[in-house]
């Protein structure tokens, strides 16, 4: 594998699989079969289908590195973990690092782009090899829609990229033939009772191991934990005996007839009793570990254990120790030199006991020691953000941001994410929603993370969830009870920092209620921090121009431009001179200040300030940023309401064409150049090319913004007003969000 990685300059992101016999043994069959059905001409994708525990992922990698040994696939090979990804901004965002593209260009469109050069610049004429695995969890959040049209965009960029996927349940590519389905069975009896034999040197003999093997149904997962905790001695033959007493070995088909269905769950139920059974049996202190790192979603290392199990930087050595220990008894898996990660099945069931064996004081330790290494992922890619290091902030957001969402659906609490997403659930669902302490604010910086747009519009829509949005309404309270609150309990004057702390939560829930439109709620939050701030800084400070350009921005929300016009302009007065003509603050005020200008008809004057923009950003971000593409949208409004209809539809499109390539086709920001778009060309009397934008353009509004959103009301009553103007008024009349 060295050898042929070396020999290459196209990528190669192959995890190294481990090809000892004790780890992967009796597979060299199917890997065969699979590596020649690949070099078939016009074989596009094949999903390995198989219940947790098999050894889906391992057959997977041993496949990809078969096709890279004999140079099938020249291209490169890309290996996708979707582990967590449980929504579609997650699973592009995984398939974006492992195309090696940053956050500024992380759009869909920027990925097929990089893929289709990958392809053109093999020499040799092989394929692209794009191995998806743990494809189940982006297939849970919406039935497979999501992953089954990311599958089919991948395959139509071009012939030469094939696609293998791993999964636990049938996988489907829209408006394409079925894909070649393998499904893995567990390992032959011979060989799963020769592999526990081997784990379990000199303390089973031969019929006891072929026992074992049978007992746990040939899962390599079941086999390499009850072989350990055998040799431990932890079980005996005749625990595990009495766990398979009452399995019946009759198949019984589903309601639909599926019997290999039936088959997996059944295997993937005994794993999961199996894995329950070593779990408990385990020694207490290590037993303890294992429920503490359960937390973890996806990779962990010893330092990122450390921080959950509340240990001191000294003793990381321990807790290495700790892990290995776990990786001896196959409760965690190695991941890399220095890295773990636990099987899903372990995990789940490690949950289950940190519910119900751990102690009320452990079970909020973990919670909130969980909670304060994921902020601390969010202050650091912050940092990585401001530092322009975002090919290195893309691909950690990437790898541990299913660890982001854990904590997010923990502090919304159960109902939030049940609502949200199948796979995003709290770590312990039962318990609650997690507190927010001041103490993890501070420690973190998290209200200074959460209130910098520019960085979580750099690591994409999945930021805005409703989990995002109660988090918000979370920090107001914990700082207005920390704050104001506990003052006015104790009859004191409120701390100076504290109340500081308030006014930044009440700013940032107010822009996160401006993004889904509620503006009526957002302008009361900014009038009180423009008062906090007023009092505290100074009418004159930077904070409090921030506080009123929110305010401006949820006043124009309501269609109350006289109000907002002289707050933008006092707001852009300070910020110019504090922060200079060109600082991407002051740039938002004079783009929202020219806004209203237009809404009062004064479009000369905006022309001039959207222009001034423009130059701006061209100069600051570059001709290719999402920020230049709002930039140029807003100057083609402007131009449209001139009458200088050409140059507004050239401008419009050349907006699309960066937002494409940045932030994809599905963005908010699309939904609103699109719409402005239509209305140029309607008014150029085309209108059957204007009413395919407004329904792509409403498209765009249903997936980025919701059915509340003003925007999204306001396109579909363009649309209607277009319909009926063509005569379709039955149509016009049944549309709806």
């Amino acid at each position: 594998m060295e050898e042929a990685l070396e020999s290459s300059s196209a990528p190669c992101q192959l995890p190294v699989l481990d090809t000892t016999y004790e780890q992967y043994g009796g597979r060299d069959p199917e890997a065969k079969e699979l590596m020649q059905w690949f070099q078939k001409p016009g074989s596009r994708v094949a999903a390995m289908v198989a219940a947790g525990g098999v050894g889906k992922t391992c057959l997977a990698v041993d496949v990809a590195w078969r096709l890279w040994r004999c140079k099938h696939v020249s291209a490169g090979a890309l290996y996708v973990d979707c582990r967590g990804a449980f929504s579609r901004d997650t699973l592009v965002m995984r398939l974006r690092a492992a195309a090696g593209l940053s956050g500024e260009h992380g759009g869909m469109e920027a990925l097929l782009t990089s893929l289709a050069k990958l392809c053109a610049a093999d020499r040799l004429g092989g394929s692209l090899l794009v191995l998806i695995d743990n494809a189940e969890d982006p297939a849970a959040a919406d039935g497979g829609t999501t992953l089954s049209e990311v599958l089919a965009q991948l395959l139509m960029v071009s012939a030469n990229i094939q696609v293998l996927v791993t999964a636990r349940v049938d996988i489907a590519v829209q408006n394409m033939p079925q894909p070649y389905t393998y499904r893995i069975q567990p390992l032959s009896p011979t060989v799963a009772a020769a592999l526990v034999e081997q784990l379990a040197q000199g303390v089973l003999t031969g019929q006891e191991a072929r026992i074992v093997a049978e007992a746990c149904g040939c899962v390599p997962l079941a086999v390499r934990l009850v072989s350990e905790a055998l040799v431990a001695g932890r079980l005996t033959l005749e625990d595990v005996h009495d766990a398979t007493a009452g399995r019946s070995g009759t198949v019984v088909t589903n309601d639909t007839g599926d019997t290999a269905s039936t088959e997996r769950k059944q295997e993937q139920d005994m794993t999961v009793l199996f894995v329950e059974m070593v779990l408990r049996s385990l020694p207490a202190a290590i037993k303890k570990v294992a429920m503490q790192v359960c937390a973890f979603t996806g990779v962990l290392t010893a330092s990122s254990a450390a921080v959950v199990m509340g240990v001191g930087g000294s003793s990381e050595h321990e807790v290495r120790a700790q892990l290995a220990s776990l990786h001896r008894l196959s409760v965690v898996l190695q991941h890399g030199d220095d890295s773990f990660m636990m099987h899903s099945h372990v995990r789940d069931v490690a949950r289950k006991l940190l519910a119900e064996e751990a102690p009320p004081a452990l079970r909020t330790a973990v919670r909130e020691r969980f909670a304060r290494y994921a902020a601390s992922l969010l202050s650091r890619w912050q940092q990585l953000h401001e530092a322009k290091a975002l090919k290195v902030m893309t691909a950690e957001v990437a790898a541990h941001w299913s660890d982001v969402e854990q904590f997010l659906a923990d502090v919304a609490g159960a109902a939030a994410a049940a609502a949200a997403a199948a796979g995003n659930r709290p770590l312990l669902s039962d318990c609650g929603p997690l507190s927010l302490s001041p103490q993890l604010l501070r420690d973190t910086a998290l209200l200074a993370t959460l209130g910098n747009s520019d960085f979580l519009y750099a690591i994409g829509n999945a930021w805005m969830s409703p989990q995002y949005l109660m988090l918000t309404q979370k920090l107001v309270d914990v700082t207005a009870a920390a704050g104001v609150g506990a003052a006015a309990a104790a009859a004191v004057t409120p701390d100076r920092d504290q109340q500081l702390s308030y006014a930044a939560a009440l700013l940032i829930r107010c822009e996160a209620l401006i993004y889904t439109g509620e503006y009526e709620e957002s302008e009361s939050l900014a009038a009180q921090a423009v008062e906090l701030y007023e009092q505290l800084r100074g009418r004159d400070s930077v904070e409090c121009a921030g506080a009123l350009h929110l305010r401006a921005s949820c006043l124009q929300g309501q269609g109350r431009g006289e109000e907002a016009l002289p707050l933008y302009r006092e707001a852009l007065a300070v910020r110019q001179e504090a922060l200079g003509a060109t600082h991407r603050h002051t740039t938002a005020t004079i783009t929202h200040l020219a806004m209203q200008l237009s809404y009062e008809g004064q479009h000369a004057e905006a022309e001039g300030l959207y222009r001034q923009v423009l130059e701006a950003q061209q100069r600051n971000l570059g001709a290719s940023h999402n920020l230049t593409a709002q930039a140029v949208s807003n100057l083609a409004g402007c131009l449209h309401e001139l009458g200088k209809l050409v140059e507004a539809e050239a401008l419009y499109r050349r907006a699309l064409d960066i937002y494409h390539d940045t932030v994809g086709p599905r963005h908010r920001q699309v939904a609103f150049t699109l719409v402005g778009l239509a209305a140029v060309v309607r008014e150029g009397g085309d209108l059957e090319a204007a009413e395919e934008l407004y329904r792509r353009a409403l498209d765009v509004c249903r997936a980025a913004l919701g059915p509340r959103h003003p925007h999204a009301q306001m396109t579909l009553g363009v649309l209607k007003d277009l319909l009926r103007e063509r005569g379709k008024e039955e149509e016009a009349e049944s549309l709806e969000l």
